[in-house]
């Protein structure tokens, strides 16, 4: 694979203000990051790893940390990950931000790569501000075809992607809230045709793709990156 800037992840962990269980599973988890005191709506940060299980929700803690130094709330979400069994995955990611509407009915959700696939889904169930995903997987049938990370639609479904519509952004229904997508060029993980291909076809005024030219796929949750300036203009405009 070609060389990528992966330096986020030697950036220092950030501990949360509080951790809540929402379940009884380790996974089961939300880590809070808070303000002092914030009107803002709170951030549903869903962390992606193409669904695997040895990819979880610390790597985005230093992002987290920053977006409550900035003063929005912002709720750290885990949920299982578990070969094969997509329904309990999207259980818990629903179970999850159900928890947080109980604290801040005004929510804005924020995932990357399969999290931002768990957003997008997530955003045609519950009520949410809008939606920003950051080099989502759009698109899972392309996904099992093109054997991206070497079979992960397949390991993560359990079942061809052709019979899990339910589970596919570029097949549910348009989503009804304001949706910008950020997606770099230089993207060798989740290609960027996915994030415009998606757009394109939801043919809405309030979806939308930003496209970073020279951008990797995890610059885009470096909280020193210029896309954060991005991301922060797009949450002031849904918050």
């Amino acid at each position: 694979m070609e060389s990528e800037d992966r330096s986020v992840f030697d950036l220092p962990y950030s501990a949360p203000t509080n951790t809540f269980s929402y379940g009884k599973s380790v996974d089961q988890v939300i880590d809070f990051y808070l303000p002092v005191e914030s009107d803002k709506p709170t951030i549903v940060l869903i962390h992606g790893g193409y669904w695997r299980p040895e990819y979880d929700r610390k790597h985005l803690a230093p992002l987290a940390q920053k977006f409550a130094d900035l003063g929005w709330p912002v709720a750290l979400i885990e949920y299982r990950r578990i070969i094969g069994n997509p329904d309990a995955m999207m259980s818990d990611v629903i179970s999850a931000i159900e928890e947080v509407v109980g604290r801040n009915n005004k929510l804005v959700l924020i995932g990357h790569s399969a999290g931002g696939h768990l957003a997008l889904l997530a955003a045609n169930i519950l009520s949410v501000l809008g939606v920003i995903a950051l080099a989502p997987v759009t698109d899972l049938v392309k996904t099992e075809e093109l054997d991206l990370d070497e079979g992960a639609a397949s390991d993560f479904l359990g079942a061809p992607a052709s019979l899990r519509a339910d589970l596919d952004p570029m097949r549910q229904p348009v989503l009804t809230v304001p949706t910008t997508l950020i997606h770099g060029d230089l993207d060798i993980r989740v290609p960027v045709a996915f994030a415009r291909d998606y757009v394109a076809k939801a043919a809405s005024s309030h979806i939308k793709l930003i496209e970073l030219e020279n951008i990797g796929h995890f610059e885009v949750i470096d909280p020193r990156h210029k896309t954060m300036e991005l991301i922060l203009e797009q949450l002031t405009q849904m918050g």
